[in-house]
């Protein structure tokens, strides 16, 4: 419990240096945070600094952030790097690329337990994206592009 909080705390003091918010989260306070969103759009990419791809492909969102196509837009990076690496590899990571968009580390080990809860056809490979409101959902799982994304933004969701 206090190695934890000694974490975290050194996640808020760094991140908040470098203009991230970063929180740790279970998957269902996640969940629960999409189902009571109102008329919120989310965009949450599934991503880990040591995955090639999911890095290429990350200023897509940190721009899509920037820009918002569409209002309301809210943009989150989810992490799934490995917890030990919290403060020692993903903090610096945002901090050297000026990352500003909203990034939550997903505290869960049980793959089989929160994979299904986002798609219940995902395999768990990442990267990976999902688009949802209260009325629609839609689930990239593979690399994304800036083309595809505003497309999918375009539709009513």
């Amino acid at each position: 419990m206090l190695k934890n909080l000694l974490i975290f705390s050194v996640i808020v003091l760094v991140a908040f240096a470098s203009g991230s918010t970063i929180s740790l989260t279970k998957i269902d306070p996640l969940i629960s945070r999409l189902n009571n969103g109102g008329d919120t759009t989310f965009v949450l990419n599934f991503w880990a600094t040591w995955c090639a791809p999911c890095v290429a492909e990350l200023h897509y969102f940190t721009d899509l952030d920037s820009i918002k196509p569409i209002k309301p837009l809210k943009v989150i990076l989810v992490s799934l790097d490995f917890k030990k690496d919290i403060s020692t590899k993903l903090v610096p990571f945002l901090k050297k690329r000026k990352i500003k968009t909203e990034v939550m580390f997903l505290d869960e080990t049980n793959d089989n337990f929160w994979i299904p809860k986002i798609d219940k056809n995902w395999q768990g490979n990442i990267p990976a994206t999902l688009i949802r409101n209260k009325q629609k959902s839609y689930f990239i799982p593979r690399a994304t592009s800036y083309r595809e994304l505003d497309s999918l933004l375009k539709i009513p969701y």
